[in-house]
């Protein structure tokens, strides 16, 4: 074996021994919310088993029978919230930090899942992949499906489905306002999501604050966010014969976060709208760029003058008394 091969099948090797808990995105000031330490640890996040949740089974097409998932093929490394002046999309580029982690650790494939809150309140959830390639491959079909898809086809699919352990009975009212129901729930045909891909992640934002009535309700649950312990899960819905079983992509469970506590200001500003370029159709209406030329508006009211000068020739009888 040359050097070169037995260097590429050493770097395999750690690839696959290489535990999660080895790596973590660490933000300056921001790394309150941590994993859970204790039974009555707070702020804290804890790693959940997938299988407790039935997913649409292989034949679900025809007998729509749901099975319990497969371990999820996404596993979280930390959770992040930012405040900042304005509202922040892509964090896996807005932010610094993440940014020069995904850079650093390029050889991972991530899928970051991010919360827009009102207040201009960014939750990030970060996961990074821990199913082998090629070990499932219903799963691969589907997320090269989502990546390569457009913005349509990843809102009708990205599914969410919430599981409070606990809480005060209106935060339960707020996130049956927020989502309709307390069950799996296409996040996209409820509140606005953008996506965004990137070389080694896939990111998905969803706009709690694109639904006034989810505006409010989002409010509430915010600040209630220290009284709830609950689960939160993602998947992509699989709806074609070889999309079928559904896995798991990530969840993870929050205990009594207290947002005060665990958010850190950013500095974030956003970029300025594009300007859009003048059509052709436009420029037309009010201008030419040719010297000389006439606009379509003057060329309209030339000939509107010909064709009333030439209507009133037609309709005036020749003066032919005194000749």
């Amino acid at each position: 074996m040359s050097e070169s091969e037995l260097k590429s099948t050493t770097n395999d090797v750690e690839k696959k021994e290489r535990k999660v808990e080895d790596i973590f995105w660490s933000h300056p000031g921001g790394d309150q919310w941590h994993m859970q330490e204790g039974e009555e640890d707070v702020d804290c996040f804890k790693r959940v088993d997938a299988g407790d949740i039935p997913l649409r089974g292989k034949k679900y097409l025809t007998d729509k029978k749901k099975f319990p998932s497969k371990s999820a093929a996404y596993e979280l490394v930390c959770c992040k919230c930012f405040k900042t002046k304005d509202q922040m999309l892509h964090s896996a580029q807005a932010v610094e930090s993440l940014r020069k982690f995904l850079a650093d650790n390029s050889d991972n494939d991530y899928f970051i899942i991010n919360w827009l809150v009102p207040g201009h309140y960014t939750v990030v959830n970060l996961y990074v992949r821990k199913l082998p390639y090629g070990e499932d491959k219903e799963f691969d079909t589907l997320l090269q499906k989502f990546r390569e898809g457009d913005d349509k086809f990843r809102s009708t699919r990205f599914k969410y489905i919430p599981i409070i352990h606990e809480a005060p009975s209106v935060v339960k009212a707020s996130v049956v306002a927020l989502l309709g129901r307390l069950r799996p729930v296409l996040i996209g045909n409820k509140l606005t999501t953008h996506h965004f891909i990137g070389k080694n992640y896939t990111e998905v934002n969803v706009d709690t604050g694109s639904s006034s009535i989810v505006n409010a309700a989002a409010g509430i649950l915010i600040k209630g966010f220290k009284g709830i312990i609950a689960t939160t899960a993602f998947l992509i819905e699989g709806r074609d014969e070889d999309e079928l079983p559904e896995r798991m992509l990530g969840l993870h469970c929050n205990r009594r976060v207290e947002v005060a506590k665990v958010c850190v200001e950013y500095d974030y500003t956003a970029p300025p709208p594009l300007k859009k370029k003048k059509s052709s159709w436009f420029g037309g209406m009010f201008g030419s760029s040719k010297r000389g030329s006439k606009s379509k508006v003057e060329e309209t009211k030339e000939e509107r003058r010909l064709k009333q000068a030439s209507s009133i020739e037609e309709n005036v009888e020749p003066n032919t008394q005194g000749v």
